[in-house]
């Protein structure tokens, strides 16, 4: 400390005698006589002013705000990869073109997002329950854009074979960090559409799936997965207590309680409960769970902030906020959907 103060003072004394370090250089030459070098306290202060540094102030810098560029472009490694491994120009002009529409709009609604997080409305102004999640514009216009740019249906289009999925791949790479995380319910709808694909496309789940791998943003349908009940942990086979009573028309009624849900707004759900036998008993263990699809038939589906709030089946005996569980794979036959032709509402409710 010694050392920097004596330092300091050598500097400023051989500026001084340079002139640099005097602020009141200029006023001093302004008059020969000694008049002109009475000099008052507040033209002091004034030419103490004119200097950046002589008080504790924040100085002259401003670092500039960065700018996103087209992350396609400016990613040496994947456009290389890209170009020896797929060289179809439309898929590079594709990908160039969606990098540039990250840059200039995307990356805006992104952020939109973050600043402006879904809420949950449980009553409405009459103290109905309504259990409403609000989400900004800029989240349902992600919805859109990933419909038209085909961000799921890539993947099962296959133009371009195997490498369809690495071409689907790069652009959620270019999508994920401007996506204000609407990556989450794109990975439970791809992942939706695989289960469903692999387990054979019949009848009953047709429709879902043509609705997860479309590109028409006015049917384009989003998938969330709600599995994780008050246990948690990766021991689904004993955590998963929801109950599935068969009904006398082929469908199902769920009873149960979600501790965690992905997605919670999408438009279906794929879910675990244990199908119980006509004497009421329970299969335990991973060969008594069955996964079931849920969808959302009213505007009053349970929406709850996807994350660390506890959700639920909410099949009401209430008007507007009815479900139906419209298909089951049973486990004991892969190659069957149980399916559902009622629309009948009731059931339970657990908050």
């Amino acid at each position: 400390m010694r050392f920097c103060t004596v330092l300091y003072r050598g500097i400023e004394r051989a500026a001084r005698q340079k002139g640099l370090c005097d602020p009141l250089q200029s006023l001093s030459h302004a008059g020969s006589d000694t008049a002109a070098q009475t000099i008052t306290k507040q033209e002091r202060a004034t030419a103490l002013d004119s200097l950046p540094f002589s008080k504790a102030k924040i100085g002259c810098f401003f670092q500039e705000r960065p700018v996103l560029k087209n992350p396609f472009l400016e990613d040496a490694l994947l456009t290389g990869y890209l170009r020896r491994h797929i060289p179809h120009e439309a898929v590079l002009s594709d990908l160039c073109a969606f990098g540039e529409r990250m840059a200039s709009e995307v990356d805006a609604w992104g952020r939109e997002c973050e600043v402006s997080p879904p809420q949950l409305v449980q009553y409405d102004s009459w103290g109905r329950r309504v259990d409403r999640i609000h989400t900004s514009a800029a989240w349902k216009r992600m919805k859109d854009l990933s419909a038209q740019e085909g961000l799921v249906s890539i993947g099962y289009e296959r133009h371009y074979g195997h490498w369809s999925r690495v071409y689907q791949m790069s652009k959620l790479f270019l999508f994920s960090p401007s996506s204000g995380l609407y990556t989450c319910p794109l990975a439970m709808t791809d992942g939706a559409a695989k289960v469903i694909e692999s387990l054979g496309i019949s009848w009953p789940v047709e429709e879902a799936f043509n609705r997860l791998i479309t590109r028409k943003a006015e049917y384009f349908w989003t998938s969330g997965q709600w599995m994780t009940e008050r246990q948690g942990g990766s021991d689904v086979a004993n955590g998963t207590e929801t109950v599935a009573v068969p009904q006398t028309d082929g469908s199902f009624k769920l009873y149960g309680y979600k501790w965690f849900t992905s997605a919670t707004d999408a438009d279906m759900t794929l879910t675990l409960a244990r199908v119980q036998d006509p004497t009421g008993a329970l299969k335990p263990g991973s060969r008594g769970l069955s996964l079931f699809m849920l969808k959302d038939q009213t505007d009053a589906y349970c929406r709850v902030i996807t994350g660390w709030i506890t959700c639920l089946y909410d099949i009401c005996r209430r008007k507007g906020c009815s479900f139906n569980c419209k298909h089951a794979y049973n486990n004991e036959n892969p190659q069957q959907f149980i399916c559902s032709r009622s629309n009948a509402k009731g059931g339970s409710a657990r908050t």
